[in-house]
């Protein structure tokens, strides 16, 4: 079976989870004798786009995987604001190239739904040099480009659905440009491929599509090193929680400070680390500065895929407050690193998960009730540490892997 596999982001250079799944998803499938692999993702200028096709090739990460760069400015997680940013910054360099200066505008879109269907353009020529048998299209950006596929050579379009805008939005509301393409392309794929009933019933309620053409297909785990001993000393008495991921409406990091709050108030020498970047950051910092418990945090910014090693290392418990999260791969790290964990019950994971404590995001007082109890009680503590461990040695991605290919079979045979 021949896949053509339509992604927007890919390790080592990649801005949230969905770029480890198909890194993961990729290499299972490539496992298999019966499956072979072509993947198209973004790919542009040098300083506007990172060059990850190149360096996946030249490292040979996904050996049995064809990796092939398409010239666009589309990237993970870009909004309006960011797309049109890169666009300036393109047209200020290429001022001064006069060669390449006029073709600005012709190459690249006015706006970023322009540009999500230059890319369908640019990807129908894909179809006058591969041979494929379904297309395989991860998340709205790629939608686009898998329907004019699908309609220059017949063959079964399967959209794979790991957050929405409204997740995105942590369910106040959605970009309806964005939510018009991602409805399009939802009713117009043969099957559609959601990583949690969470997202399946997001995608029955907020978009009207029919629960009969819905596969839920959970991500499997991340391929990282069991844990080892701690390794950053600390006063022996002082506790350290995480809260580690994009900082944005969506993950709650908000009710990680309101919990911190109240874990304050009975335990003094605990310290909060905030790892990650977004547009609630400075409101975050702001918020522990106004409770008066800013000297008990540590805002990290971005981080690095080694510095979140050292930070799992370095905590005594993890906590994933999200508002709306489709799956969520961190609490998985967490949980291989030995790090007692904490999700939210508005969560993917934690249909699947069973060896973490789970909460409703906005239930503060229950949050920290459990911080504590994680903190306060050693064997408590060393349970969750160990049997997290255990359960995440039984997560793979060959099942998953399995399941797709189930998808590609039915849609194959639905389309024929």
């Amino acid at each position: 079976m021949k896949v053509l596999m339509l992604g927007w982001e890919f390790p080592p250079f990649f801005a949230g989870g969905v770029g480890m799944v198909c890194y993961e998803l990729t290499k299972a499938l490539a496992r298999r004798e019966d499956v072979d692999i072509t993947y198209v993702m973004p790919f542009g200028p040098d300083d506007t786009s990172n060059s990850h096709v190149k360096i996946l090739v030249a490292n040979n990460l996904v050996s049995d995987v064809k990796i092939k760069g398409v010239n666009t400015l589309l990237a993970a997680y870009q909004d309006e604001d960011a797309y049109q940013e890169k666009l300036k910054n393109l047209k200020s360099k290429n001022n001064g190239q006069k060669a390449e200066g006029n073709n600005t505008g012709k190459l690249y879109g006015k706006n970023l739904l322009d540009e999500v269907h230059k890319f369908a353009e640019k990807l129908k020529m894909i179809a006058d040099h591969e041979d494929f048998d379904v297309i395989h299209a991860h998340d709205w950006t790629t939608f686009p480009a898998a329907m004019a596929l699908r309609e220059k050579t017949g063959k079964p379009f399967v959209a794979h659905i790991h957050i929405t805008e409204f997740d995105k939005s942590g369910g106040m509301g959605a970009n309806p440009m964005i939510y018009d393409v991602e409805r399009a392309g939802m009713h117009a794929a043969d099957l559609v491929i959601a990583i949690s009933d969470f997202v399946k019933n997001n995608i029955i309620n907020r978009y009207g599509v029919d629960p009969a053409k819905i596969r839920v297909v959970h991500n499997g785990g991340v391929e990282m090193q069991p844990a080892r001993p701690k390794e950053l000393k600390k006063a022996d008495d002082e506790k350290y929680v995480l809260f580690a991921g994009r900082v944005t409406l969506q993950k709650g990091p908000e009710f990680f400070v309101d919990a911190a709050r109240k874990v304050l108030e009975v335990e003094k020498n605990v310290r909060f680390i905030l790892a990650g970047s977004g547009d609630q950051l400075n409101m975050v910092i702001d918020k522990a500065a106004g409770y008066g418990i800013a000297n008990n945090f540590m805002f990290t910014g971005f981080y690095t895929r080694d510095q979140a090693e050292k930070l799992f290392h370095m905590a005594d418990v993890f906590v994933m407050p999200s508002v709306s999260e489709p799956f969520g791969l961190v609490p998985l790290e967490a949980m291989w690193k030995g790090t007692p964990t904490i999700i939210s019950k508005q969560s993917g994971c934690s249909e699947i998960i069973m060896n973490a404590l789970k909460v409703d995001f906005w239930d503060i007082n229950e949050m920290a009730n459990k911080i504590v109890s994680v903190l306060r009680y050693g064997v408590m503590s060393k349970c969750m540490s160990t049997n997290g461990l255990s359960e995440m040695k039984n997560f793979n991605w060959d099942t998953p892997a399995s399941k797709c290919i189930d998808v590609y079979s039915e849609a194959i045979s639905r389309r024929s």
